[in-house]
């Protein structure tokens, strides 16, 4: 994958990844995602834009393992499975999960790709 491809898929994931922020700002605690319609449209949102954010890494990983192996602080092969789990046992899902990886594991997340992509 050439870097101007790589840079692309980046901001691509950079993208799902404030689009989950967006909606996760609604949320305040993780029954906010079961208790109301509103709040299981924000879970289903959120799903979806982990789910698209995990395929595209998935793919960068896969073709570009060294560069993300420099910033092991990232679990990138949880994120990965992650991405497997929301599109083949969506039912498994606990929405405390979720709800932590929005509140604790995005953010971080978000600036070591920022870092990547501004390295490339």
């Amino acid at each position: 994958m050439q870097a101007n491809e790589l840079k692309d898929e980046l901001l691509l994931i950079l993208e799902h990844l404030d689009e989950v922020n967006a909606y996760f700002e609604e949320i305040k605690k993780p029954e906010d995602f079961v208790s109301t319609k509103q709040g299981k449209a924000y879970y289903d949102a959120i799903l979806m834009h982990l789910q698209v954010a995990g395929e595209v890494l998935k793919k960068c990983y896969k073709e570009n393992s060294q560069l993300f192996g420099k910033h092991p602080e990232i679990p990138w092969n949880e994120i990965i499975r992650l991405r497997d789990l929301i599109s083949h046992h969506y039912d498994k899902l606990e929405y405390e999960i979720v709800y932590d990886i929005c509140r604790i594991h995005i953010k971080p997340l978000t600036l070591i790709l920022q870092t990547i992509s501004s390295q490339l």
